[in-house]
């Protein structure tokens, strides 16, 4: 909810105050979650830690990828989402991955993890410092609830609640995933291994990312690559969970994990072509908004439906809603309603 709440009230300010202020803020606030987790010994305050990491998650996302788009320049905004998914992906992937060895062999795992994320922050802050600042024209701090921004004309808002509507089904696949792959490979395959379940995890991140920048240009740039690979992994890792597979689950995953990183790869294209200079991080904010709705809805849906009925059920119900709110992106194959992102 942290992240929810900073991308619609904070992370837009940079448009208004520049990107260096709110990206150090982000930093310190990451710095100080951490701290909350190292020092911990109850749930309020995991809970406050939780909800500043998510608060620094939020600014960081748009406002980084603003900062970006504007030290990249117009003309270099497919290397501007390369980097973005990258990063994001990357991260993600990487994260899991470590976090999963740390528990599995690391001394003392539920702070190691913590120390080393601190460490991490430390040359965040000094890149965040060494940074141009790129908005020059800086207006008066003014901090409210913003409502969702969408490009003006009726063309562009479309092109761009493609993009949003793509990346939510996107994100909406791997919050499915990463909640269903514990359970699968303790409850299931009698996988007890900490860093197995991480490394299947960050494996879907792990091929989003490798996708996003090996996939030939026109995955990347049209828009039935991305909801194609995201049907089909759902469906393949579907079967997985009902044969008990962990191939065929493996195979779901690579198979959505390409349809993640081209859906956002695009996604991200999309937005900054479409967005107004001098409202950059307000549309990025709009866009990662549906991507981490997507990764909300999931998740939540998935705790709520296990109350009431069995788990397969519920994962098959879930499974199938994805794969419908993915379906309709693939419209229209052949035609186009603006130049490629």
């Amino acid at each position: 909810m942290g992240t929810m709440l900073a991308l619609m009230v904070f992370a837009s300010l940079s448009d208004r105050v520049g990107r260096r202020p709110l990206l150090a803020a982000a930093v310190l606030a990451a710095a100080t979650s951490t701290a909350l987790f190292l020092l911990a010994d109850d749930v309020g305050t995991l809970l406050a830690a939780r909800f500043l990491c998510g608060l620094g998650t939020g600014v960081f996302t748009a406002t980084g990828t603003a900062a970006l788009g504007e030290l990249a320049g117009a003309k270099n905004t497919r290397r501007v989402s390369t980097v973005s998914t990258a990063a994001n992906m990357g991260g993600l992937g990487l994260g899991t991955v470590a976090a999963g060895l740390f528990a599995q062999y690391g001394v003392d795992p539920a702070h190691l993890v913590f120390w080393v994320y601190l460490a991490g922050l430390v040359p965040a802050f000094l890149a965040v410092i060494v940074t141009p600042e790129t908005v020059t024209a800086r207006r008066r701090l003014a901090v409210s609830v913003r409502r969702p921004t969408v490009p003006g004309r009726r063309e562009r808002r479309t092109e761009f609640l493609r993009a949003g509507t793509a990346v939510l089904a996107a994100f909406a696949v791997s919050g499915l995933f990463s909640s269903l792959v514990p359970s699968f490979l303790r409850e299931q395959l009698h996988v007890h291994n900490v860093a197995a379940v991480g490394a299947e995890v960050g494996l879907l991140f792990i091929v989003a990312l490798i996708a996003q920048v090996a996939a030939p240009e026109r995955w990347v740039s049209g828009r039935w690559p991305a909801p194609a690979f995201l049907v089909a992994g759902v469906a393949v890792f579907e079967a997985g969970l009902r044969t008990r597979s962990l191939p065929t689950f493996a195979a779901g995953t690579l198979l959505a994990g390409t349809g993640i990183g081209l859906a956002f790869r695009r996604g991200v294209g999309v937005t900054q072509r479409l967005a107004d200079p001098r409202r950059r991080a307000d549309l990025l904010s709009t866009y990662f908004l549906f991507a981490y709705t997507g990764t909300l809805v999931p998740t939540l849906a998935l705790e709520l439906l296990d109350q009431t009925i069995n788990q397969d059920v519920a994962t098959l119900i879930l499974a199938v809603a994805v794969a419908v709110a993915a379906t309709p992106l693939a419209n229209a194959l052949s035609r186009r309603t603006a130049a490629p992102a």
